[in-house]
């Protein structure tokens, strides 16, 4: 009697399997379908309304599509979903890119990526929700906590960016400039007023998910307060990840006050005591990321440090500012660190 129980098992698994597996390639069928017609559509209201070049009827064109295709067809045809066909169709008139996005993302994502008027902007995100997977309720997260004006590449030269994204979509490989981040949002630790750098790191502990989360999909966390042992002395390293896409150790130093010129010697220390002594075949040498409270520009800039390449400084926010703020100070930043660049 078990042995029939344990084969029926054996079987519903086998079929439950093959259910999924249909269930899921059905549904990437569905979304590809959905956004093709939708871009049609939009292909579709452009020739028209281009023909006629006049803005007013193509309002009357929309306006009456939609209370004709709601009529037949439902929920789904409002006027501003069928302006969002046509942004679609505007945006991206070239079919094979349409195909492309339809195969790997469904169309719920394509209309929040269409609402980023920056092509730059709308790229990175692209790229990235492909890259890493992510559900709508993520992708709607990332852009609200803008976090491409947080990712080191929004710094960088316009043909970077595309070079980086290039890569990543061609090649499946990610730039440490596409990885890391400044500020990070560290505000699910729920951490108000005096707490130790202890506190901080157990924190962090205790919410991992969600500190992998606002790292990235492609960190994995290896240790805590690892011990290394150094001219007979004790160091400890505050958390050591590895970045699966970078192929490298990545060491965290958290630190409650701004940044310090000391802390650089510091992390130089732990990141060529990992390369030497953890550092294994076919990987990258390790990178360092200095959490610090406040960052220290002058500092920072003589020591040589924003464009390094093994060492990364950046602010923590445990608390959200206000979003106009914090966009005005992302956007100055951008603009000072290009600057620089050209200079």
């Amino acid at each position: 009697m078990n042995k029939i129980i344990s084969n029926n098992n054996n079987l519903l698994n086998s079929i439950v399997s093959l259910i999924d597996n249909a269930r899921n390639r059905v549904a990437a069928t569905i979304n590809s379908e959905l956004s093709f017609l939708y871009w049609n559509i939009g292909k579709q209201i452009s020739e028209n309304i281009l023909e006629n070049k006049r803005a007013n009827y193509g309002s009357q064109i929309i306006a009456g599509l939609s209370k004709d295709l709601t009529q037949l067809y439902g929920k789904g045809y409002s006027k501003r979903n069928i302006h969002n066909f046509l942004k679609f169709y505007e945006l991206y008139p070239d079919i094979q890119i349409v195909h492309s996005l339809g195969a790997q993302l469904s169309w719920t994502h394509i209309r929040n990526l269409i609402t980023i008027e920056d092509n730059l902007k709308r790229e990175f995100y692209i790229q990235l929700c492909k890259h890493e997977r992510w559900s709508v309720r993520t992708l709607q997260g990332r852009i609200s906590t803008m976090l491409y004006e947080r990712t080191a590449i929004s710094k960088k030269p316009e043909q970077t960016i595309i070079d980086d994204l290039s890569q990543l979509e061609r090649e499946k490989r990610i730039t440490p400039d596409l990885t890391f981040k400044d500020p990070y949002f560290l505000d699910f630790l729920g951490l108000h007023d005096t707490y130790s750098e202890k506190d901080l790191e157990s924190a962090i502990l205790k919410n991992l998910q969600d500190f992998i989360s606002e790292l990235g999909s492609d960190f994995a966390f290896l240790a805590r307060q690892k011990r290394i042992i150094i001219d007979n002395e004790d160091f400890y390293i505050d958390l050591l990840f590895y970045h699966r896409g970078l192929k490298r150790l990545i060491v965290i130093d958290l630190k409650l006050d701004k940044f310090r010129a000391a802390y650089k010697g510091q992390m130089e220390l732990y990141l060529s005591w990992m390369e030497q002594n953890e550092m294994r075949e076919g990987e990258n040498k390790p990178i360092g990321i200095i959490l610090c409270s406040k960052k220290s520009p002058e500092q920072i800039n003589y020591l040589m440090l924003e464009n390094n390449k093994q060492i990364k400084i950046a602010e923590y926010l445990t608390k959200l500012p206000d979003k106009k703020l914090l966009e005005q100070k992302l956007q100055e930043a951008i603009i000072l660190a290009k600057n620089r660049l050209n200079q």
